[in-house]
């Protein structure tokens, strides 16, 4: 692979390029890094390549003649166009993905600016694509280009002496990396853990997996998100079971399904005892469950009952603000949801269509348990009642026969 940086202080890249994995990566043939001097673009005898910016302001701006040269004449060098990259703190922030990305290119030209930046109409004609390290100011695009190139670079192959090296990384799989421990197996009191003398390797690739997992939960709680977990990973770490929802900020993202029992044409409603808002019975699908299945699972737990799921009746999606499940990575706080909703015809059984009302419970066996109430609800008493979302009531008029 190789890398081309564009620079007015190319001496700044000597011994750093020269040292360590990169050093012997060169010498391998595994990258290959070409400096440039912008300042040999400069077109007057004190090598000029800044000049104060229309409109007035602090500071100077790097000028196009140069760079616009310097691009050109970098990348006639080789046959491989570079994939042009400008260090900036107003770029996409250098994460592991955009590291990989990064890595797939044969060629990288990486443009390091000073001062105020650089003229606009470099950015808008000559840069695949602006970087940024973080939210904070350096003094020019040096560094971060040494940063980005020693991050591409280990994903060469043949640059890292291991190829395993790569393996388990911090932020490999969205995780922080685990303790690492090496000999005396004691020192100053403290011992290794007894899972890494043990030999046993699947204890220790298990011991190690719930490391990363603990360290990435105290120290970067934002990743795990996007994390790959098992079901039962984020069951125990966000006290989610395994629901197909994810919750991003304030807002709970979901997916559920809603069973429209209709007999004698009136329609099966729940609510929360006591509350005042009712709903078709449902919950949230879990991840994998198909649709039939959930609805199943969702009147078993709640009624008891053996309900036959049907046809889909309707898609809808949903959006507002209310109390999140407690079961949830909500736990119980009032968000705002965004969720797509599965109506689906159900049969009940027999005895519980004579009954008018009856009673089930949520998380039931669980600290959180409660109460609902059931209750067969005919077209016309739709309109007393508060039925969220509100949007379905006139689905509902249809499906009992009621013309709007």
């Amino acid at each position: 692979m190789r890398f081309d940086i564009l620079t007015i202080f190319p001496g700044m890249f000597e011994a750093p390029l020269s040292e360590s994995i990169l050093g012997r990566a060169r010498e391998a043939g595994h990258i290959s890094i070409h400096l440039h001097d912008l300042r040999d673009w400069a077109h007057d005898r004190h090598r000029t390549v800044d000049d104060y910016p229309f409109g007035g302001g602090a500071g100077m701006v790097m000028k196009p003649e140069p760079l616009f040269e310097a691009i050109e004449a970098i990348t006639a060098e080789d046959e491989t166009t570079p994939f042009r990259v400008f260090l900036t703190p107003q770029g996409r922030r250098l994460d592991r993905a955009l590291v990989d990305e990064l890595a797939q290119k044969e060629r990288l030209l990486l443009i390091c600016g000073r001062y105020e930046g650089i003229d606009e109409r470099v950015l808008e004609q000559a840069v695949d694509l602006e970087v940024s390290i973080g939210d904070f100011v350096v003094s020019g695009g040096e560094l971060p280009a040494m940063l980005l190139l020693d991050a591409v670079s280990r994903q060469v192959p043949g640059v890292l002496g291991s190829e395993g090296s790569l393996e388990e990384e911090s932020f490999d799989h969205g995780l922080l990396e685990y303790p690492q421990f090496t000999r005396p197996a004691e020192y100053r009191g403290v011992a290794v853990p007894d899972v890494l003398l043990s030999g046993n390797h699947a204890k220790i690739e298990e011991w190690r997996r719930a490391k990363r997992i603990e360290r990435t939960s105290e120290r970067r709680p934002d990743l795990l998100q996007v994390a790959e977990l098992s079901t039962e990973e984020r069951r125990v770490l966000l006290g989610d079971p395994g629901f197909a929802q994810t919750r991003v900020g304030g807002t709970i993202f979901q997916v559920r399904v809603a069973a429209v029992a209709i007999h004698e044409g009136r329609v099966l409603l729940h609510r929360t005892a006591g509350d005042t808002i009712w709903s078709l019975p449902g919950g949230r699908l879990l991840v994998g469950e198909r649709i039939e299945e959930a609805l199943r699972r969702e009147m078993r737990e709640e009624t008891g009952m053996k309900a036959e799921p049907g046809e889909v009746l309707w898609v809808e999606e949903n959006f507002g603000e209310w109390t999140s499940a407690l079961d949830g990575p909500g736990r119980g706080e009032v968000l705002k949801h965004h969720e797509i909703g599965f109506y689906v015809a159900a049969e009940v059984p027999d005895r519980f269509k004579r009954r008018d009302t009856f009673r089930g419970s949520e998380l039931t066996g669980t600290p959180d348990e409660f109460a609902l109430e059931f209750r067969w609800v005919a077209p016309a008493e739709l309109d007393d009642l508060d039925v969220r979302p509100t949007r379905i009531v006139p689905a509902l008029w249809e499906q009992m026969g009621r013309v709007v």
